[in-house]
């Protein structure tokens, strides 16, 4: 008797690709051409068997590879063969089902263990072609580009139904989700007319299998992970359960646990500047040649150029610490009360609390008040600009040990209620989604500064930066101890420096500085939608289908925002133990950072914090939910706390075909889709100010209202060339609703700091930004378990919602009505005439302006995705238990800004790839991921705030490793980034670095059993 244990091979086989690309995309409903929203892709392993004895899914289509309790199980009968084929056939299953369905879709699938062998869902998904992972999100926060196009374009969903995203300002953060609650992961690229609208590069749909469509037991799972960074340990463990009561109703649920222990290092290049005249003089030897003659430089020629001569000016040695606990589960109940009509509910919690992320930063810059000495010749950089990359340097700007607490709560839950019909003409169905997500964001901020003075402070250091090899990176700092917390007595700054004081009341005394200062974001959202959808099928006819459907949807977005200041602190508390050297000196980096300085120092926080407070709450305010006065008086204030609610009334129709032209077989879908949106937004303007702090009389609420309805069309055609030649055409149109905490309606202007006022400039009638897609795929099915496919598309995006760059709008001339006086333009500087006298010498006060504005040119993106994913098990002997993929996209930007400038997008890279290999047998497998991606832009701080930065090409091996202990149990080996890549930024010349961040290399070990 052969038999082949289909637990072993399928948590074998499918644990070497599990998170890698699988081409397959949803069989979700009663043909082909069908997508409903609720269920999950039919990926399931073939088990062939005379009897079967156990339960199997009542519809197959609900049926998922993914979940590794909804796989059929084969017991042994007694005289009867057993054929199970693992992975392979699962891998073929997956290639048939896309080659059968319309859409154009890709997805990955969670392992025959239980697990996306990746670090969260985000990394899983870089796998699929067109998808990029910004490594720039700190704490593992995951999010990714899709198509060309950052994270926010896309649309997220849980069984194909919008829900409560746990967001602030930007994409939902993947690192939110324990990936052990999915079953799969489905990027639908091409959305039809029934698709969730608001996905401008795709929907990214999460799937839950539902009950039915799980096999009868339970498995539990325990996995430790290391971060050698910092020798830091993670234990998370998983138990789920099935239980089928009968044929016609299931429960399930799944709980996961995760402790996040996660540490990055930085060195931050923050900024540059241009040695000064006088610099100049005193090392004109070096620097003469690169400025012009004048009194303050009589010995400078420019001979070479008249531009100067730049040098890093402040850096930043930086360590993010990240302890927290991430808590997920998912449960749900199906019921089919006959062969036409299943009944289910499907909910899903998560709660990531991460309420003591550490940050550690030690801060030194210099400027034109600091004693420099050029100690390397300048190098010309490839935009003309020159840069001195190793000085000396004394009475630096301000040394300060700066020590951030950020306390993170990402919260979300949600429930589906579906309800279905079908039999052989018509499917009916319906779902009530109730969903309620928490983002909360509370930085506190605690630093002690060392003082630069006219006499020089007593600091000094060298900087060699390499020139953007960190291998020659120096960096020494002395004396040291460089900051010190014994400061005997500390005044306040007043209401025009409320969040700072100081070792002596008056300017000139001053030597110490302590600033208490931070800022608190939280975010509550909640979807209410209910949906019908209704479909008569046709068979002998060109129109095998018509399909119609509508969707109510109410999604209400609060938030709240505060800047605090330090008045009423406790500071006769402060003594010399608050600072200590900081606890990521000694191995910082990771001691890829050639040589940086241990003088380092870094606040004791929960014993600060402890001793400061409670504070006295100035006359007039409130305290923030931390704990400290709220400053009315910022800008934070007037943006962060509104009401935006947006109420959609929706409907669709599409119809599907068939036909034959000769021996080519035509099939697709027509539709239209309209979306009617009403947006209120409550939101504050500032109508007087009480005192320089403010308090909340000083607001009042308005409310603006905004109306728009969208129609978006939508065709795709499937042309089946041959058996096994496919090619796929698709055209459609959709629209993403701005964020809401991307612009205010309300022009708000801050008051001025040191000379410079802040402006916000509102814009009440912002809306959607829409985008017409062309799709082409032509896909190769060249062996029953291979595929070859290649595919391009065009997006066409119109009023792209950017940052304003255009100096008029920036810096208008009158701007009296909001007490700027009138603006001028000066190089890159808005200057008022209001005139500053708080320096040396009068100045003009400088306006900072800010604000989103609906791009006029439009944007295009095109890209090409290619795909190769064969097993070659044709091969002789042991070479048949390899297997292995590559795929690669292409994505090219074009279009120009408001200002006339190439149009570029933020955290898209022009090409990014992925090489698999893998090898596994009965009982053991491994499996080598290598993902690449080429530089990319990070979006520009505009016209009048600094310059826009690229990041370096990175590239990433990540191995997994699996052995079935039993038949019942088995472990698995991960380990991500051995390369020990490091993520580098850089201003326009690789040698102008940035900034270098690194995360080390990571070991996960897991143990799974199932009963």
């Amino acid at each position: 008797m052969k038999t082949i244990y289909a637990a072993r091979r399928v948590a074998m086989a499918t644990a070497l690709l599990g998170a890698t690309m699988l081409t397959a995309v949803p069989a979700f409903a009663q043909d082909a051409q069908t997508t409903t929203p609720a269920d999950v892709p039919a990926e399931t392993p073939v088990v062939s068997t005379p009897t079967p004895t156990v339960a199997t899914p009542a519809n197959p289509s609900q049926t998922t590879a993914a979940d590794p309790q909804s796989q059929p199980e084969a017991t042994e009968q007694p005289g009867a063969d057993i054929v199970v084929t693992g992975f392979r056939q699962s891998y073929a299953d997956a290639i048939r089902s896309k080659k059968n369905e319309i859409a154009i879709t890709d997805g990955i699938s969670s392992d025959g263990l239980g697990r996306f062998p990746d670090l969260n869902v985000g990394e899983a998904l870089q796998r699929v072609p067109g998808v990029q992972i910004n490594r720039e999100a700190e704490g593992r926060n995951a999010t990714i580009n899709l198509r060309g196009l950052p994270g926010e374009y896309a649309r997220l969903t849980i069984n194909g139904v919008a829900f409560a995203e746990p967001v602030l300002a930007e994409a939902a953060p993947l690192g939110a989700f324990n990936a052990d609650i999915f079953s799969a992961i489905v990027i639908d690229k091409s959305p039809l007319a029934n698709a969730q609208s608001g996905g401008l590069s795709g929907n990214v749909d999460l799937q839950i299998a539902p009950a039915l469509s799980r096999k009868e037991g339970g498995f539990v799972k325990a996995a430790l992970e290391f971060n050698q960074l910092g020798d830091r340990f993670a234990p998370g463990a998983t138990v789920g359960y099935n239980h089928l009561f009968s044929d016609s109703f299931a429960i399930f649920g799944v709980l996961a646990y995760k402790k996040e222990n996660f540490r990055r290092d930085t060195l931050q290049f923050n900024s540059y500047s241009a040695f000064s005249a006088a610099q100049a003089q005193a090392n004109a030897s070096t620097l003469g040649a690169y400025y012009p003659r004048s009194a303050a430089c009589p010995s400078c020629t420019g001979s070479t150029t008249t531009a100067g001569v730049l040098y890093n000016s402040q850096l930043r040695q930086y360590s993010r610490i990240n302890p927290g606990d991430l808590y997920t589960g998912a449960a749900g109940a199906e019921w089919k009360p006959n062969d036409r009509t299943r009944i289910g509910v499907t909910g899903f919690y998560t709660d990531r609390r991460l309420p003591k992320t550490t940050q550690y930063l030690s801060i030194v810059g210099n400027n034109d008040v600091s004693t420099l000495t050029a100690r390397s010749q300048p190098i010309a950089l490839d935009d003309g600009r020159y840069v001195v990359t190793d000085i000396d340097f004394s009475n630096a700007a301000d040394p300060r040990a700066s020590t951030r607490r950020l306390g993170i709560v990402q919260r979300a839950w949600g429930i589906n209620g579906k309800a279905e019909y079908s039999d052989d003409v018509w499917r009916l169905s319906t779902v009530l989604t109730a969903s309620k997500a928490r983002n909360e964001s509370a930085e506190l901020s605690l630093d002690f500064d060392r003082l630069q003075t006219t006499s020089g402070n007593g600091g000094s250091g060298t900087l060699r930066t390499g020139a953007g090899n960190l291998n020659d990176f120096f960096y020494s700092l002395s004396p040291d101890p460089l900051i010190s917390s014994a400061v005997p007595t500390w005044y306040w700054g007043g209401v025009a420096d409320p969040t700072q004081y100081y070792n002596s009341p008056t300017a000139a005394g001053r030597t110490n500085r302590l600033q208490l200062t931070g800022t608190e974001s939280y975010v509550t959202t909640e979807v209410l939608a209910y949906q019908g959808d209704v479909e008569r099928s046709f068979t002998n006819s060109v129109l095998t289908g018509i399909q119609a459907g509508f969707r109510f949807e109410h999604n209400d977005f609060r938030s709240e925002g505060y800047r605090i200041s330090a008045f009423g602190i406790q500071t006769q508390n402060i003594n010399g133990s608050f600072l200590q050297q900081s606890p990521t000196a000694d191995d910082f980096f990771g001691g890829k950072a050639g040589t940086y300085t241990t003088n380092w120092q870094t606040s004791r926080f929960q014993y600060a914090i402890d001793q400061l407070q409670p504070v006295t709450v100035f006359p007039g305010g409130a305290l923030s939910p931390q704990g400290f006065n709220i400053r009315y008086n910022d800008n934070n204030y007037s943006l962060y706390n509104f009401d935006n609610t947006t109420d959609l009334a929706i409907g669709y129709g599409q119809l599907k075909y068939s036909f034959d032209i000769g021996n080519i077989r035509i099939r697709g879908n027509g539709g239209l889709r309209y979306e009617y949106a009403r947006n209120t937004i409550d939101a504050l303007n500032r109508v007087s100010l009480t005192g320089t702090i403010g308090s909340p009389a000083d607001f009042r609420t308005v409310t603006y209202e905004n109306k728009y309805g969208k129609l978006l069309p939508s065709f795709i055609v499937v042309a089946d060339l041959s058996d096994k030649l496919l090619l796929r055409g698709a055209a459609y149109r959709t629209y993403v609703r701005p964020q809401p905490r991307q612009f205010t309606p309300v022009t708000i202007v801050g008051n001025p700091v040191n000379g410079v006022y802040s402006l916000t400039l509102g814009n009440p009638d912002l809306k959607p930004y829409d985008s017409t897609s062309l799709d082409l795929s032509l896909e190769w099915y060249n062996r029953p378990n291979g595929i070859i496919s290649v595919a391009g598309f065009q997006k066409r995006i119109t009023g792209l919602i950017a940052t304003i760059s255009d100096p008029r709008q920036l810096c208008p001339p009158n701007a009296t009505a909001l007490g700027l006086g009138t603006l001028t333009v000066n190089g890159d500087r808005c200057e008022s005439s209001l005139v500053y006298t708080g320096g040396a010498v009068p100045t003009p006060f400088l306006v900072a302006a800010s604000g989103f504005v609906n791009q006029d040119s439009p944007i295009t993106v095109r890209g090409l995705e290619f795909n190769l994913q064969q097993t070659l098990d044709f091969l002789p002997g042991a070479l048949s238990h390899l297997g292995g993929g590559f795929n690669y996209a292409f994505t090219d930007i074009s279009g120009k800004t408001a200002s006339g400038a190439q149009a570029t997008l933020p955290g898209v890279s022009r090409h990014n790839a992925n090489i698999i290999g893998y090898y596994e047998t009965d009982d053991y497998g491994l499996r080598l991921v290598y993902n690449v991606r080429s530089k990319y832009d990070l979006a520009s701080a505009g016209t009048f705030t600094g310059a826009a930065r690229q990041v370096r090409s990175r590239g990433q091996l990540d191995l997994s490793a699996s052995y079935n202990v039993s038949e019942t149990v088995s472990l698995s080996f991960d380990a991500y980034n051995l390369t020990n890549a490091i993520r580098v930024e850089y201003e326009g010349d690789p040698r102008l670095i940035r900034r270098a961040d690194y995360d080390g290399r990571t070991f996960t070990v897991t143990a799974r059993a199932t009963f």
